[in-house]
């Protein structure tokens, strides 16, 4: 569980509810049908947009944006060098022994095409593609909670202008003008709350969650083509560390360069110093 997501949460709506209780009760701002519409209505327009089966992830996206990024990256680093040293020892073959102890799927599949002799370019044609699909497959998750951030206030002001409809219809009575707009501007309440405190904070963590996700998996296809190209796991090390030390921020594809960049250069200095 992401600890600071979940403080955030408690932390925002505590405030929230602070500020409506200094000011009344909460069954001021208690309004069921405007509630069905900003809700009906953001529901409507995701399935409409993304369809059943994005629609049916949505439980499993927001359990998911309250997790813990996935992948330790230092444990990652750590088994990637004992298949280093154990490849280098007793070659590629006998990883396969270990691929079933390995936790990582991703890392899994990397192994095995090690040990079935897959080529180079190929390898990292596949792994590459699987890194890709599953970017593509995260980004949908991703669109549901941006399109529902999106159309939640305006369903918020259209259940606004439904309520000003009704309310103006009752001219002649005083007394419902304010109630009516209190409930209009219940409507615009609701839907600006669900966009601001719920649907483009989710968003923003799952983008958070995906790219560390894509890095995590780009440091171990990095790490499984250099043992397969047979580099001393000093430089592998090497080329590990330059993922978790300070590249995080950085496009997948760009630390990948950089990590090559890093390994090239201690490659070198280590044949300086033997000569």
């Amino acid at each position: 569980m992401e600890l600071a997501a979940l403080i955030g949460l408690v932390v925002g709506v505590g405030l929230l509810v602070w500020a409506m209780l200094s000011g009344g009760t909460l069954a001021t701002f208690w309004d069921p049908a405007s509630l069905r519409i900003v809700l009906g209505g953001t529901l409507a327009a995701v399935a409409i947009s993304h369809g059943g089966r994005q629609m049916r992830r949505i439980p499993g996206l927001m359990i998911k944006a309250f997790q813990k990024s996935n992948g330790d990256m230092t444990g990652l680093k750590d088994d990637l060098l004992d298949l280093a040293n154990q490849a280098r020892r007793e070659g590629l073959l006998s990883l396969e022994d270990h691929v079933e102890d390995l936790g990582d799927p991703f890392l899994q599949d990397a192994v095995q095409m090690l040990v079935d002799a897959v080529p180079p370019e190929q390898m990292r044609e596949l792994l590459a593609n699987q890194i890709d699909a599953s970017a593509e497959h995260n980004e949908r998750g991703i669109g549901v909670f941006r399109t529902a951030g999106a159309v939640s206030p305006a369903f918020g002001m259209i259940g606004t202008l439904i309520g000003l409809i009704q309310m103006l219809r009752d001219l002649e009575n005083p007394e419902m003008i304010g109630l009516g707009m209190a409930v209009a501007l219940i409507t615009t309440l609701y839907g600006t709350l669900l966009a601001n405190i719920v649907f483009n904070p989710m968003a923003n963590k799952l983008e958070e969650w995906n790219r560390d996700e894509l890095h995590t998996k780009t440091m171990i296809m990095e790490g499984i083509l250099a043992i397969q190209d047979g580099q001393n796991p000093r430089f592998i090390e090497g080329k590990l560390e330059s993922f978790i030390n300070g590249q995080a921020s950085k496009d997948p594809e760009e630390a990948a360069r950089d990590a090559e960049t890093v390994s090239t250069a201690e490659e070198g200095e280590s044949v300086a110093s033997d000569d």
